[in-house]
């Protein structure tokens, strides 16, 4: 019984500690593709962390990181309002009434629970391009994306591949 007990007890805690996102140390790394019409494939990397928080001005301290072939960004900027627990559930109760669909997904970091939405620009600057995005109970929330650009044809994919809760 005790066992039990003990068992019940770190499930508990474990659930609870999934769920305290954003921390310092937080870190989420996805991987994908980049496919061209002509069948061209390009491998896109990118990982967000936090670095740090400010408890004065409750502003945190990203490093945002992106690969796509040849070409890399690298920035660390102050953000003020992250992705919390919070925010996924006001998503998770509202999918359906904003046009999404509950669904599971799997990626290479696991199985999640998403909320999938999908948009297409039908005017201006982005017309006929088309983005999925699956958001989810995970530090910044982007589980899977998938983005069609309109003109080119050109198909980006790219999956959460790693999670790590800062402490």
């Amino acid at each position: 019984m005790k066992a039990a007990k003990l068992f019940a007890g770190i499930v508990f805690f474990a659930s609870t500690y999934a769920m305290a996102y954003p921390m310092v140390g937080d870190k989420v790394e996805w991987t994908g593709t980049v496919v061209g019409t002509d069948g061209s494939s390009t491998e896109i990397k990118g990982s967000k962390e936090v670095l740090s928080q400010d408890p004065t001005t409750m502003k945190w301290l990203v490093k945002s990181w992106m690969q796509m072939g040849k070409w890399e960004r690298c920035e660390t900027k102050e953000m003020k309002n992250l992705y919390t627990p919070e925010k996924w559930q006001k998503i998770m109760t509202s999918c359906v009434v904003h046009g999404g669909v509950m669904e599971e997904v799997t990626v290479p970091a696991g199985t999640y629970n998403t909320c999938k939405m999908t948009k297409t620009w039908e005017s201006g600057h982005h017309e006929g391009d088309s983005v999925t995005m699956w958001w989810g109970d995970v530090p910044f929330g982007l589980v899977k994306v998938m983005k069609t650009d309109g003109d080119s044809g050109k198909v980006k994919t790219m999956e959460l591949s790693t999670v790590t809760l800062g402490q």
